[in-house]
């Protein structure tokens, strides 16, 4: 199976498991190449939306794979029990859907969980829901598809209290440390729609978000200054 750059992207964070579990599975092919990979021994699909769980049947069906993936009917985690999972990869969704996520599943992810997040909005705020809830962020990447880029951010329920700055929320204090080859591009990218944004504010009446924004905009600078 070949995989988009997004989705393989996903599938290499994951690395090896026992038990992948899928949330908003859509087509399921995060499980079924998890799986064919020798990535994972088994898998759960999970979607909120009948229609994509009968095309993953199909699609698992045709792998072979019935036996080794199973399909749930499920809102978010909800179906999940507690540590039957030690992935849970929940992507191609908004951030603060994934956070909402997070947040009803508190008693189904522990610490035994890894989880491989890709918010296609509000990066920002699943880190800080992260941080803010006791996750430390192992490891950030990016990847390109067409003129976009995606982050892909894996965590992992902390022993103890995770300490972050504002710079790690906005940037990303992991990809920035593991300097994705992809961050170049991410930090013009993100200058750009920065800029683009704040002209948009300054010329208006209502400057709600501007300090905001123009902070953003210096870290990245900053740190394309110093590159």
């Amino acid at each position: 199976m070949k995989l988009t750059e997004r989705l393989m992207t996903i599938a290499e964070m994951v690395k090896k498991c026992d038990v992948i579990a899928d949330i908003g599975t859509d087509h399921g092919y995060i499980p079924i190449y998890c799986i064919t990979n020798n990535m994972a021994k088994s898998a759960i699909a999970c979607d909120i939306n009948q229609g994509p769980l009968d095309i993953a049947k199909e699609n698992i069906s045709k792998y072979g794979l019935d036996d080794r993936i199973t399909l749930r009917l499920s809102d978010g985690v909800s179906k999940l029990k507690k540590a039957e999972a030690d992935v849970i990869v929940i992507a191609g969704m908004g951030g603060l859907l994934i956070n909402h996520i997070l947040e009803e599943g508190k008693d189904i992810i522990d610490s035994s969980v890894r989880l491989i997040l890709q918010p296609m909005l509000a990066q920002k705020e699943v880190r800080k829901y992260l941080y803010e809830n006791g996750y430390d962020i192992i490891s950030e990447r990016l990847a390109k598809e067409g003129q976009k880029l995606y982050n892909i951010i894996e965590a992992k329920k902390s022993g103890s209290e995770v300490t972050y700055s504002e710079f790690d929320i906005v940037v990303g204090k992991r990809l920035y440390e593991e300097k994705d080859e992809l961050f170049d591009l991410y930090t013009e990218m993100r200058m750009n729609t920065l800029r683009k944004i704040i002209k948009g504010i300054s010329g208006s009446k209502d400057k709600e978000g501007l300090d905001e924004y123009i902070k953003e905009l210096e870290f990245f600078e900053s740190i394309y200054n110093n590159s």
